[in-house]
């Protein structure tokens, strides 16, 4: 009897053993699940340097997110090279008949938004003051990737169109004020606009001419909050202030940030009684929604696949479609390589 009860304490004490254990390692896996979804969410380093130049044609990154991301709000086009040159022909700035390394068939794609016929970016949101210079936050129902990432341009033939990139920046616009010091004004840069961080972007080495109306303007006090179309000057106004108004655009590099300088924020104070509180920008991973606080704005970051060394995997949209020269090319390569053998002989 004695010797069944020393059996059973035995036994007792491997079950008491073996529950621990189990406990420890399902406790250990739930700190591993809180740790990654920590690493999931972390912040990226603010000192994580941009690349040093940006080429929005030959790039080696996949653009899928976009992709996925936008459809349900606009509509992808399949470009050339030539159709953008052709729309951004008046002025200076990089051209794609000037690059090298395109394949006949390495196509762009383009995103035009569901928007209306008076709409422009930069026009519904507003704009904060922060460590990095002025920072766009939207108030379009996308959001604000197409404003710190790629370049617009009001194509003749799809209306306002934005091209991709992959280089972070608080907004990739032209600025200028007024000689009457009345008003400010800006407009997104076009694909002309070529990111290199030994030379940045502005009026000395940026030359396009944009149309008047492209340009967004407005006074100094509707300059500090939400704008949309019913705080800004009307467009038929925009030659007049264009015509007497200075260039200010100056984006640049300073401590591995690239920073958007603008409107002297002492004048804006002066003018307006406002005091701007320049805001430390915290970036966040994966898809979150801008949140302004009062001495930070926290914000997304995209991650992309880069190529390494093997031919990237761009990807596509599940749906777009083709401008005219496209479907020129497609043609004359199932000209070229012939139709399909016939197996049946």
């Amino acid at each position: 009897m004695r010797s069944a009860l020393i059996k059973i304490t035995k036994m007792q004490k491997i079950i008491i053993f073996s529950a621990a254990v189990l406990f420890s390692f399902s406790i250990s896996a739930q700190n591993q699940d809180s740790l990654l979804e920590k690493i999931k969410d972390i912040e990226i380093s603010l000192n994580e340097p941009p690349d040093s130049e940006e080429n929005l044609y030959l790039n080696t990154v996949s653009f899928q997110s976009f992709y996925d991301v936008l459809s349900p709000m606009g509509e992808w086009i399949q470009i050339t090279k030539e159709d953008i040159d052709e729309d951004l022909s008046d002025g200076e700035g990089q051209s794609m008949h000037a690059l090298t390394g395109l394949a006949e068939d390495d196509f762009l794609y383009i995103w035009k938004p569901n928007a209306g016929s008076d709409w422009k970016p930069y026009m519904n949101g507003r704009w904060e003051y922060t460590e990095q210079g002025w920072l766009w936050v939207s108030a379009d129902k996308w959001g604000n990737t197409t404003y710190n990432y790629g370049r617009w341009w009001n194509s003749p033939k799809y209306g306002w169109v934005w091209l991709p990139g992959y280089t972070w920046a608080p907004a990739w616009v032209r600025w200028k004020v007024s000689d009457n010091g009345k008003h400010l004004g800006w407009t997104a840069l076009t694909p002309k606009a070529k990111w290199k961080s030994e030379t940045g972007i502005s009026s000395d080495n940026y030359k396009y001419k944009n149309s008047d109306a492209d340009w967004v303007f407005t006074d100094y006090n509707s300059f500090t909050g939400e704008l949309n179309s019913g705080k800004i000057v009307p467009v038929s106004e925009n030659s007049a202030l264009v015509k007497n108004a200075s260039d200010i655009t100056d984006i640049r590099t300073e401590n591995d940030l690239i920073i958007t300088n603008g409107p002297d924020v002492n004048k804006i104070e002066e003018k307006t009684g406002k005091k701007y509180n320049r805001k430390r920008l915290r970036f966040q991973k994966g898809k979150h929604n801008t949140v302004i606080g009062e001495n930070d704005v926290t914000l997304s970051k995209e991650t992309f696949d880069r190529s390494k060394g093997e031919k990237l995997k761009k990807g596509k949209p599940d749906k777009f479609k083709k401008s005219d020269r496209v479907k020129k090319i497609i043609r004359k390569k199932k000209i070229r390589n012939g139709p399909p053998p016939n197996r049946n002989k």
